[in-house]
């Protein structure tokens, strides 16, 4: 009976995911095809010194409507939460906002009650277009890893982006990095997958099925993602 309680005590406690989302910005085509993307500083303990798409774990805000979003009438809530994380991040993370001009109904940069993200969209006379990104696939972090992540990759286009690219305390490097005549690398398994899929998916080349990237039994995997999605 010891030796059993033991072994169970010994086993690695199991991380749960949290859910996140991440953004995935492309301007231009073929060879200049360029990517909006940072290098994670080498201090961290998450992936150092690998280049990553902006994105991170939801927050409370996240999950109700912004008062200065648009356009999200085609995303079940849960892509909807995971869409204004997407958009948060990035803002956040490399200096830009991402959706179109305001109009005159929408709220101004002294409305009481703002969100940090809404009095940047309100205060630049934009809004956050959730109908201006499209999802396309999601992945999880395997089980071995000491922070996991749920996360839902998005794309949209530069032509839906205002602002100039910035680097944060959460990343180095941020820029449109060509992506169309050389590999930007170090690049993770997933984060190649994903890009690869959003090529595809803005060129129309993709296959209609969401996937979900996943490990199962030590082997990455690609299976589909059954989320309802409502007009993608």
């Amino acid at each position: 009976m010891n030796d059993v309680s033991e072994d169970v005590r010994a086993r690695p406690a199991i991380v749960r995911p949290r859910d996140a989302a991440s953004l995935i910005l492309l301007r231009g085509e073929g060879r200049d095809l360029e990517l909006l993307a940072g290098r994670r500083p080498g201090h961290v303990k998450f992936m150092p010194g690998v280049y990553v798409f902006p994105g991170g774990a939801i927050d409370p805000e996240d999950r109700r409507p912004w008062r200065v979003e648009a356009g999200g009438e085609h995303l079940p809530p849960r892509l909807a939460c995971s869409a204004r994380a997407a958009l948060r991040e990035t803002w956040e993370e490399v200096g830009v906002l991402v959706g179109r001009p305001a109009d005159a109904d929408s709220p101004s940069s002294d409305t009481p009650g703002l969100a940090p993200v809404e009095h940047a969209y309100a205060a630049r006379r934009f809004v956050a277009a959730l109908d201006t990104l499209r999802y396309i696939g999601r992945a999880i972090t395997p089980t071995r890893v000491f922070r996991r992540f749920n996360t839902r990759f998005f794309i949209a286009d530069a032509t839906a982006v205002l602002g100039e690219p910035q680097v944060s305390d959460e990343l180095e490097d941020v820029a449109w990095h060509p992506i169309g005549k050389r590999e930007l690398a170090p690049f993770r398994d997933v984060t190649q997958f994903m890009l690869e899929r959003a090529i595809a998916v803005r060129n129309g080349t993709a296959p209609p099925d969401v996937p979900l990237f996943y490990t199962a039994h030590g082997k990455r995997r690609i299976g589909v993602c059954r989320e309802a999605v409502i007009d993608l």
